[in-house]
């Protein structure tokens, strides 16, 4: 018997889609492992502060370069 690992998004409704047809398929047996990545302090801060929308936006890649360098 082979094992194959697939990643896939919970949230993607052609994901979960495509693991309920395998499903169905006799002798597939689909293991489903728990979200392991946590965020560290400081990820978590920089989130918050782009969804408070209190940071800087550009219009392009070279505005932002010309601000940054």
């Amino acid at each position: 018997m082979e094992t194959i690992t697939v990643k896939y998004n919970p949230a993607n409704a052609l994901a979960m889609s495509a693991i309920e047809l395998l499903q169905r398929i006799k002798g597939v047996t689909i293991i489903s492992q728990p979200k392991t990545y946590k965020p560290n302090a400081e990820t978590v801060e920089a989130i918050k502060e782009v969804r408070s929308g209190k940071c800087k936006h550009y219009k392009s890649a070279d505005e932002m370069f010309d601000d940054i360098l």
